[in-house]
């Protein structure tokens, strides 16, 4: 049997259907209460004030074009319009059905903000009805919660001044065709739905575009070559099935038509963690960026080397572990990522000498630096501030490994024995005759000697005379 919350929803949408409220945009709002099963706990009755003084509504004062209440309260029909419907937090906590009843989205026509999102912890069952299409006006659209299942509808070109678009969080299908089709919008973040698949709809890469978030998805394909995306903030596309390489476009983000040195690049967050079917080199315009705050390639098959070049005034964050990449770190990176504060390098291939300039970075001191561990092959010897354990291996904090300093080679050993018997064997003599051989030479060469020296004392008769000379 039905519980008393249910018979209060139905109560209260029964009510707001009658002649109490005369307003078709307080029996709209109502009635997506009753739907949703939110209450407005800061009221004691939410029949007994107007649906303007909701916590979670906003109103627009006709009047004067304010979102503040005439002095006599909010009036008759036609002297308000409904704003914005943002059930996130506070009193309202969304655990009912979205409502597939077109009279209510018809009512609520004036909304430019719909909001039941997944700060308010919702359990928002149910699927995103088509009947939505009917919110003309809507600038900001956000349907997130861990219940929401179901397909998208393809009526994302009904919405003209659609800026942001936010849903998931158990949705399945694939993106529209014409989800990016609204000539306003310029966020879409669809992350965190696994079952949702496909590919980006080609209208969602224009120039107007600031975020794309799709991680946490089944989302592939490959991103365009020309991929002209002057104002791009965040592409977040981590743990997707998206593939191939990444063009050398997404990291060059000036206006059109603007010299480059008066033309900032915007680009701030650039993430495919996990992406492994991601392959080629990262462009080098990626390591220019002013404004590129944290980027990562973890867990992909990008090869390649660092370029010689690194300024990234802005960067805090970058993981570039578990990749094919190789070669040396260079002397740049130090001057060039003075923020840093996260830099990850281990499991990949680079090696040689690592720049004093890392141990010079301050964030990264009390920060988090992991350069070793399989595949690394770093020299010694290390920076010197490294021996304070700024950067370590990536096995729980060790030093990192960068093997022993090369070695002189040891003198050779003298001959050994079975060295010595090969001689004797050539003499045709035994070991037993080794030391007679050795006692008989000394005292030839004796002999030899003494004769030398009478020969030369019988050719000079006065040698013993200059001998004794001063």
């Amino acid at each position: 049997a039905p519980g008393p919350q249910f018979n209060r929803m139905m109560h209260l949408f029964l009510v707001c259907s009658s002649a109490q409220v005369p307003d078709l945009q307080c029996k709209a709002v109502r009635g997506l209460y009753a739907a949703v099963g939110t209450v407005d706990t800061r009221v004691s009755d939410m029949l007994s004030v107007h649906c303007c003084d909701l916590s979670d509504v906003r109103c627009n004062n006709l009047a004067d074009m304010t979102h503040n209440a005439p002095a006599g309260g909010w009036g008759a029909p036609g002297t308000f319009e409904v704003e914005r419907v943002k059930l996130r937090g506070g009193a309202s906590k969304p655990e009912g059905t979205l409502p597939s009843a077109a009279s209510i989205w018809d009512g609520l026509k004036s909304l430019s903000e719909l909001d039941l999102g997944k700060d308010s912890k919702s359990d928002l069952s149910g699927t995103i009805p088509p009947a939505i299409a009917a919110l003309a006006k809507l600038e900001e659209l956000q349907l997130e919660s861990e219940t929401l299942s179901g397909t998208i509808p393809p009526i994302f070109d009904k919405f003209p001044y659609l800026e942001e678009i936010r849903l998931g969080d158990r949705l399945s299908g694939t993106l529209p065709a014409n989800f990016c089709a609204g000539p306003a919008l310029t966020e879409i973040d669809v992350s965190v739905n696994p079952d949702l698949s496909g590919t980006i709809p080609a209208s969602c890469f224009n120039s107007r575009m600031e975020k794309i978030v799709i991680s946490g998805t089944r989302i592939s394909g490959t991103i365009p070559a020309a991929i002209g995306m002057r104002k791009l903030e965040r592409f977040e596309a981590a743990e997707t099935n998206l593939q191939g390489t990444v063009p050398p476009g997404i990291c060059v983000t000036r206006a059109k038509a603007c010299p480059a040195t008066r033309c900032p690049a915007t680009l701030e967050e650039l993430d495919f963690t996990r992406t492994e079917d991601l392959e080629g080199t990262i462009p080098p315009s990626c390591f220019t960026l002013a404004s590129l705050k944290a980027m990562s390639f973890s867990r992909t098959k990008v090869e390649g080397t660092l370029p010689p070049l690194i300024s990234l005034p802005s960067l805090t964050a970058l993981d570039l572990s578990n990749t094919e990449m190789s070669g040396s770190i260079p002397d740049s990176a130090g001057a060039g990522m003075p923020k840093v504060k996260y830099l990850e390098l281990s499991r990949s291939k680079f090696g040689g000498t690592i720049p004093a300039s890392l141990a010079d970075i301050k964030p990264l001191q009390d920060g988090v630096c992991k350069l070793d561990g399989d595949g690394s092959e770093f020299k010694c010897p290390l920076p010197t501030g490294f021996a304070k354990g700024i950067c370590t291996s990536n096995n729980r904090g060790e030093p990192i490994d960068c093997g022993e300093p090369p070695q002189p080679s040891p003198p050779p050993p003298p001959p050994s024995l079975p060295e010595a018997n090969v001689v004797l064997r050539m003499l045709g003599l035994g070991s037993e005759q080794l030391v007679p051989l050795v006692m008989g030479s000394a005292a030839v060469l004796a002999v030899l000697a003494f004769c030398c020296v009478y020969m030369r004392r019988s050719s000079d008769p006065e040698a013993p005379t200059k001998a004794m000379l001063p």
